[in-house]
């Protein structure tokens, strides 16, 4: 089994108003976390047909195909009463971000945090018209030209795969984050089991992200199930 968790996360800046002349209260806010997890060996259609494919309706929906794979593995959490350099804590636990019956071999994890006041349906409901963005066709145009100048590459279903996620969480950033709403952090992160876990096991804490605002704890923990004990029947004499 393998799992994949948060902890822990922590803002120097919520986002917020800050009190001060002639503003009364507290500085809170609530967040939204977006998560998504691409394997290295996440079933993903046959990347050589779909660049020999020269049906455009057809190379759309085997892009579509990838993008719902991609959104199919989303984790979507809010929390309220965010404030400045206090740590939220996701219970005594963690909160599962991603969990697999086997240890992947290598995975990219994409995270964001935005502070919005939307209702946590709405944000949901955002994330999955994802295949009506504007910018989708501009972007199956150069996921094509990144895969045929990375063919070369040992697993280039796997790049296409985190360029997917990128794209996706990148577009639900812009569609969760409404006027006056703003991204609080970002993570792009890719770990590799002999490299990262090779025990299947790896704790973090206090890692900064990509904007320098947010810091976070996780943890990785991965082991074999253990084989089923058959016990031979005694034979009555």
């Amino acid at each position: 089994m393998f799992y994949f968790r948060i902890d822990r996360v922590r803002f120097l800046d919520n986002g917020g108003v800050k009190p001060g002349l002639g503003i009364f209260g507290h500085d809170f806010a609530k967040v939204k976390f977006l998560s998504f997890v691409t394997r290295s060996d996440q079933s993903v259609p046959d990347l050589d047909e779909w660049m020999q494919n020269n049906d455009a309706k057809a190379k759309k929906a085997t892009l579509e195909t990838l993008v719902s794979d991609v959104i199919s593995t989303r984790g979507l959490t809010e929390v309220d009463r965010v404030r400045d350099n206090v740590p939220v804590d996701f219970g005594d636990t963690g909160l599962i971000l991603y969990e697999a019956e086997e240890i992947p071999e290598a995975f990219t994890w994409t995270f964001l945090a935005v502070r919005s006041s939307r209702d946590l349906r709405e944000a949901a409901r955002d994330v999955n018209e994802i295949l009506r963005e504007p910018g989708f066709g501009a972007f199956s145009k150069d996921l094509l030209g990144l895969v045929q100048a990375g063919s070369a590459l040992v697993n280039p279903a796997y790049a296409a795969g985190i360029e997917v996620a990128k794209f996706v969480a990148q577009t639900s950033a812009r569609r969760l984050m409404n006027k006056g709403d703003r991204e609080l952090g970002a993570v792009v992160v890719s770990f590799i089991r002999p490299e990262h876990y090779p025990q299947g096991i790896r704790e973090s804490h206090d890692v900064h992200d990509m904007t320098g605002n947010m810091f976070f704890d996780y943890t990785i923990f991965g082991y074999k199930r253990a084989l089923p004990v058959i016990r031979e029947k005694k034979r009555k004499r």
